[in-house]
């Protein structure tokens, strides 16, 4: 089978790997569409350290049953996320199955490949049913909605909350589809209009890092209080440490956006403390969290569609990733 092996930051070689077999209790899915993520644009760029190169890579996909050892059969059609917890560890036992301490060394890599192994673990938890419905690139949209479902959960938002979302990048843009929704006033604030002009269309409010000030925006639009809640999507120091700034007294801000493993950020003691702003960091998903994102993928709740900046082929999944660093588009959909 063709598969992407990502070699060193910014290398991309397409290889000839054999077609794995289902594992016992597992399934071999043949990919139909994969979708281009931050994490495996953060690989690209500088590396990752869950992920160990040369590395098969791409974990954002749908695709139709090659081969089985459990209840699917060959042919259907299904999508499911990459990773699931053991269900057995004390983070899974207290609830906090996301911090599974197994969940990320059994994670499986390789969407951007003909063919994809999926262990039994995650086929019992955490792999639907694709109905005829439903295109194989909205399925594939499933991991990082979960991932958007879960943190929304920490944050317990109010349908009176100004909420302000910083990063126009796609989970800055699912963030902010799935908030309005629910009935909150979103602010997105991003520095590329073609990306901001897409959450217009959308009905999302938008702001130009560029050309305005943010914290002046936001303090006008709630009165000089600052925001209920700040989501920082960017994955950049400077924004985590301008964040807090731009919440109210008793306000949330969420760090989504992760940093690498050896940053630091700073923050203001004292607005924190007499302010009393509460930090939370969402990470990951629970199966819950995918089985709602299913629900709303399904029941056509949320379209994620217009977040697809164009459909390609695995042979350019190289220029693909170009593109990317070049700042063009938000997720490329990637047919092997």
């Amino acid at each position: 089978m063709r598969a992407a092996v990502l070699l060193r930051p910014g290398a991309i070689e397409l290889q000839d790997l054999p077609i794995p077999e289902a594992p016992p209790g597992g399934l071999v899915v043949r990919v139909r569409t994969a979708l281009t993520d931050g994490t495996d644009f953060k690989a690209f760029r500088r590396g990752h350290p869950r992920m160990p190169m040369p590395t098969p890579f791409g974990h954002e996909f749908s695709g139709d049953v090659a081969a089985s050892d459990s209840s699917f059969a060959v042919g259907d059609a299904v999508m499911c996320v990459h990773t699931a917890p053991c269900g057995e560890c004390y983070w899974c036992k207290r609830g906090q199955e996301e911090l599974c301490e197994t969940i990320m060394p059994t994670m499986i890599l390789g969407a951007y490949a003909e063919y994809i192994q999926v262990p039994e673990r995650i086929v019992k938890r955490n792999c639907y049913p694709k109905p005829p419905e439903l295109s194989y690139v909205t399925a594939a949209f499933l991991e990082p909605l979960s991932c958007v479902v879960h943190s929304l959960d920490l944050l317990n938002c109010r349908p009176d909350d100004n909420v302000l979302i910083i990063g126009d990048g796609g989970f800055g843009l699912l963030h902010a589809m799935l908030l309005k929704r629910s009935g909150a006033t979103v602010l997105l604030a991003g520095r590329r209009e073609p990306r901001l002009k897409i959450a217009r269309d959308l009905g999302i409010e938008t702001i130009n890092a560029r050309s305005r000030n943010i914290g002046e925006e936001i303090r006008k639009r709630t009165r000089d209080r600052g925001a209920d809640i700040v989501i920082e999507c960017t994955g950049r120091e400077e924004v985590w440490e301008a964040a807090p700034d731009l919440a109210r007294r008793g306000g949330t801000v969420s760090f989504f956006g992760g940093l690498p493993p050896d940053a630091k950020a700073l923050f203001t003691a004292s607005r924190l403390h007499y302010d009393e702003i509460r930090l939370i960091s969402p990470f990951h998903f629970t199966p819950a969290a995918v089985k709602r994102a299913r629900d709303l993928l399904v029941e056509k709740k949320i379209d994620p569609l217009p977040l697809i900046t164009e459909t390609v082929p695995l042979a350019e999944i190289a220029t693909v990733f170009e593109r990317l660093k070049n700042g063009e588009g938000i997720k490329f959909a990637v047919t092997p």
